[in-house]
């Protein structure tokens, strides 16, 4: 991958040299035209060598507009490029960061520092059996959806959310204590208890378990994770 930038910006900066040349001959052939008269004269009057002097000219603006183009499609391309990245690494059905996106993002968290203050928040549906008997892989992937529409605008002010796997559902919190994780999951369960009243035909209920960094002292992201897990074997709770 740092081949292949390398490679783009030498593409890039051989193109802006030869777009400064074609440009630089460009505006010396119209002054050239434009201040010397004998010069204009002899063009003029030699129609041979007006349509010469012509086509070279159109030549240099026909180079620099196709070199124009190239930037452009380039552009497009990187662009179109970035947006199949950004796709690699959202879930298909919810449009969440993915498990792979999770592990990217966990780089960050490269220090006991940085995860001293961090909270971590693992949910699953825990009705998502009973919704796919009742309803088929339909309506459990429409449960699945709409629980992420709900995580999504009510995580998104407190930190990252992602989907860890088929029905496990993550939130990290930076800078997070125990008050901002009652928070979060007091206005998950509101915004729930609203969707299930409205919808009691999908109702979803929800089975979480959470950590503080402070708790542990993890060394790594992983740690904090693995954590979350044992937790949530052992004293996870149910929220609807």
């Amino acid at each position: 991958m740092p081949y292949k930038r390398s490679m783009i910006k030498k593409i890039r900066l051989a193109k802006i040299i030869m777009m400064a040349i074609l440009i630089i001959l460009s505006i010396s052939y119209l002054l050239i035209l434009i201040l010397n008269s004998e010069f204009r004269a002899s063009v003029t009057g030699d129609i041979i060598f007006m349509i010469t002097f012509i086509i070279t000219w159109l030549c240099l603006i026909i180079g620099f507009l196709a070199i124009l183009m190239d930037f452009i499609l380039m552009k497009k391309n990187i662009d179109f490029v970035k947006d199949l990245s950004d796709l690699s690494f959202l879930d298909k059905l919810t449009s969440l960061p993915n498990r792979f996106s999770i592990d990217r993002i966990s780089s960050k968290y490269d220090s006991p520092e940085k995860l001293l203050h961090l909270g971590c928040v693992l949910m699953q549906l825990d009705n998502l059996k009973e919704l796919n008997d009742k309803n088929g892989r339909a309506g459990g992937d429409k449960a699945i959806s709409t629980f992420c529409t709900i995580l999504e605008s009510v995580g998104m002010q407190y930190g990252l959310i992602g989907r860890n796997s088929g029905n496990e559902f993550i939130v990290v919190i930076e800078n997070c204590t125990q008050t901002s994780i009652d928070s979060f999951l007091e206005l998950l369960g509101k915004r729930l208890h609203n969707h299930n009243t409205l919808n009691s035909e999908i109702p979803i209920r929800l089975r979480y378990s959470q950590i503080l960094g402070d708790e542990i002292s993890p060394e790594h992201f992983y740690v904090l994770i693995a954590a979350v897990y044992r937790k949530y074997e052992s004293d996870s709770k149910v929220l609807d």
